[in-house]
């Protein structure tokens, strides 16, 4: 597990990293727009891939070392789904919740025309807004990815 973990944490550092560059560069009037659309997909791709990274990491909690892509083939393949799989199950399949929409923006990523990505807002919560119009909640998909894993990971330490 300790290489899944360290694999994780390393994605999660370099989203960090991109994110803070990103967040400079949409301050600074002359960057490219070019620059800062390939910082946002810089962002989305390592934050998908901090959240893959974890989902093995989950697995191998529950001794589950077979090959798989998404939270849903890890729940057919494994015999009893973890609470921390059961979580992240209910927050993919909330089209409001934060994991469905950056999944939502990482699928949008690879289609042929460009779009400018506007994730679904839940009426009911006021959200901030970047100072860019175009831009994706990054940050807060950041924030929420890193407290889930840390909880999540507190709460197996202390079972």
């Amino acid at each position: 597990m300790a290489e899944w973990l360290g694999h994780s944490n390393q994605k999660l550092y370099q989203a960090r990293l991109l994110l803070e560059g990103l967040e400079g560069a949409e301050l600074d009037s002359e960057a490219p727009l070019a620059l800062i659309s390939a910082m946002q997909e810089g962002v989305l791709f390592q934050l998908v891939l901090a959240y893959q990274s974890y989902l093995h990491e989950i697995a191998e909690v529950a001794q589950c070392r077979d090959e798989f892509y998404s939270l849903q083939q890890l729940l057919d393949i494994v015999s009893v789904a973890t609470g921390e799989m059961t979580e992240l199950k209910q927050l993919e399949a909330d089209d409001f919740s934060w994991l469905s929409q950056l999944q939502s923006a990482f699928q949008h990523c690879s289609a042929k025309e460009v779009q400018v990505v506007k994730p679904q807002v839940n009426p009911l919560m006021i959200q901030l807004q970047d100072k860019t119009a175009n831009s994706l909640p990054l940050r807060e998909w950041y924030q929420a990815l890193s407290a889930i894993i840390d909880l999540q990971r507190e709460n197996r330490q202390e079972s």
